[in-house]
């Protein structure tokens, strides 16, 4: 593979260190054209007649992607790879999700024949095909010169309640736990198996590139997360999210967790608890600073701590060098907010002068820390001499980790456990004289850092099986509330939870859904007699349209019969206040009480 990035190789190595919790990744999630120089002569494609062609149609979008990759900046370790995404969390759309093309991004609405039986039909199953479909057109198209990065097929609750609706998500904890753990798993499992067919046609030998946040490993990886997380307790959490997260983090050889926002911080102590969990990237959130900002230090020095990596969101480049000061060099990815390649240029000087002076780049280390691990099990361990026939049926073990091969680790693992081998016999006769012969092979230039690795990830996989066995064993209506979200925002997570907690509260609830305009407002208002009106927006794009939802209740004469509430990520108090409405909150329990205190019913 002959990318048109000309530091490939410089930038696979910084991932690899940066896997492994060394040295320092410097990325751009979205790459910017202005003032490139085209690493090829690749024409636009045609603009998209239709949102239709520009989200759906294979072919358009593979040569839109072929001409965007051709165009962008490439400089420092930003990757070479065509976004293939269909929406965030397209794996709804595979299991019965409507797939819903919008200007900037693919909504996906619940599956009108939703069951709790989560199934997964690969035939006559038009989004299943269209994923499989554009990836092989952007492979075609990409003729070794980029990768083509796997879609953010998203997992887990979030998935679930993309087809189902979160707010019956929401409920299911409480009502129906046990079928929720059961969907759990069944969404899990079919995730393996539609994540293996698509990384079969994306990957480059065992490489392979990932569209959300543009990242790279030299095997198997994924964005795993559960931003339905922030709406549920710790508790519920380490029973629907955490054994199915680790469980992706056991079988997926690099697994990057994306932590979204400040609600989602109080789950932090579950995930560090994930050992196989490599990284964690965090996002602040609407209203929150960004990445770089000095309110998350703390935040990532927790996380590297625990022997995570970190991603660090939109950091500019006057942010860079306090917050390396601050947090370290080592274990750190940073996806800045450049503008031109002048920037890049600048912020490429700084991370030099922490990568000259960082524990990362070598292998010594890694090898250094692989020694340790060989004595503290050497220690903890009892030497158990293996008999003539265990040598045969176990030297497939030994060969599996020194050759870096993981399924082969983990099935001679599982027959010689099935068979009664002492677990101490396997890790002190196999496992560790396996490590010690790959660390012997890099010491005399025969292995590198790759090698190290793979070798290390096998040896992991093996030793999971064997851990549990070293353990041991209103009734009345207090009044009535229209609620939407605004027009040209599909967002109705935040939107339903309020509307459930209004309801359980007392509230008569008229939910008049998404993308709604200000006439369509103005009407419910009438029809309903509505006591107050709730609008939502999740967009800083979409929210100053609450104003003219305002005007038109003025407008239609109505304004002193009715009191209007605004929530939703980007709007403040400040914001609520500047365009007349009368309460604000920032969350569902609180705007119950917002509610009762308008109506004097508080």
């Amino acid at each position: 593979m002959e990318t048109w990035k000309k530091n490939m190789e410089e930038t696979k190595q910084h991932y690899i260190d940066w896997w492994n919790h060394k040295g320092i990744v410097l990325n751009m999630w979205e790459h910017f054209q202005e003032g490139v120089k085209p690493h090829a002569d690749v024409p636009a494609p045609a603009p998209a007649k239709d949102l239709n062609q520009k989200w759906f149609d294979p072919e358009w979008r593979a040569a839109y992607l072929d001409w965007y990759v051709a165009h962008s900046s490439l400089m420092a370790d930003m990757l070479p790879v065509a976004n293939t995404q269909l929406g965030p969390g397209s794996l709804a759309a595979i299991l019965g999700g409507v797939f819903e093309g919008g200007e900037d991004t693919i909504w996906i609405h619940p599956d009108p024949n939703y069951t709790d039986d989560i199934t997964f039909n690969p035939e006559n199953n038009a989004a299943w095909q269209l994923h499989k479909d554009l990836l092989r057109a952007c492979k075609k198209k990409a003729q070794g010169h980029y990768y083509v990065g796997m879609p953010d097929l998203m997992e887990g609750m979030d998935v679930l309640a993309a087809i189902k609706g979160t707010d019956k998500v929401l409920l299911d904890t409480v009502m129906q736990p046990e079928v929720l753990e059961r969907q759990m798993q069944q969404i899990n499992d079919i995730y393996f198996k539609v994540f293996d067919e698509l990384y079969d046609i994306i990957r480059e030998g065992d490489e392979m590139a990932f569209c959300y946040f543009s990242s790279w490993a030299p095997g198997k990886m994924t964005k795993v997360q559960s931003d339905i997380s922030t709406m549920i307790s710790e508790d519920d959490y380490r029973r629907f999210v955490q054994p199915f997260i680790r469980e992706q983090c056991q079988k997926i050889d690099y697994t990057l967790y994306h932590l979204d926002g400040v609600g989602a911080m109080r789950h932090l102590p579950a995930l560090l608890e994930i050992e196989e969990l490599d990284a964690i990237q965090w996002t602040p959130g609407v209203g929150e600073p960004q990445g770089g900002s000095p309110k998350w230090y703390d935040l990532y020095k927790q996380i590297l701590a625990a022997g995570k990596s970190i991603m660090a969101c939109w950091v500019t480049v006057d942010e860079l060098k306090p917050l390396l000061d601050n947090i370290g060099a080592d274990g750190v990815h940073l996806e800045m907010d450049f503008h031109n390649e002048q920037e890049v240029e600048q912020a490429m000087r700084i991370v030099e002068e922490y990568r000259g002076s960082s524990s990362s780049s070598t292998a010594s280390n890694v090898k250094t820390e692989q020694v340790k691990e060989k004595q503290a099990m050497q220690d903890e361990t009892i030497h158990v001499q293996a008999s003539q026939q265990e040598d045969e049926e176990l030297k497939p073990l030994f060969d599996a980790i020194v050759n870096g091969k993981l399924e082969p680790a983990v099935e001679v693992t599982k027959k010689a456990i099935e068979k009664g081998v002492p677990p101490q016999v396997i890790i002190n006769n196999y496992m560790i004289k396996a490590m010690g012969e790959v660390g012997q092979r890099f010491q005399d230039g025969k292995a590198f850092v790759p090698q190290l690795l793979m070798a290390g990830r096998a040896m992991k996989g093996a030793l999971e099986l064997l851990k549990p066995l070293l353990q041991g064993n209103a009734s009345a209506t207090i009044g009535r509330v229209v609620i939407g979200t605004v027009k040209g925002d599909l967002h109705d997570i935040g939107k339903n939870l309020v509307a459930s907690m209004l309801e359980g509260s007392g509230f008569e609830v008229i939910n008049i859904g998404i993308d709604v305009p200000a006439e369509k407002f103005v009407q419910a208002v009438k029809d309903n007699q509505a006591d107050i009106l709730c609008m939502s927006a999740l967009l800083t794009t979409t929210m100053t349209y609450m104003k003219d939802v305002i005007e038109a209740v003025k407008a239609a004469g109505i304004r002193d019969q009715v009191k209007i509430m605004v929530g939703g990520a980007p709007v403040s108090q400040a914001f609520a206040d500047e365009i007349g409405a009368d309460g604000y909150s920032d969350n569902a329990n609180s705007a119950v009480q917002e509610a009762k205190h308008l109506i004097g019913a508080a």
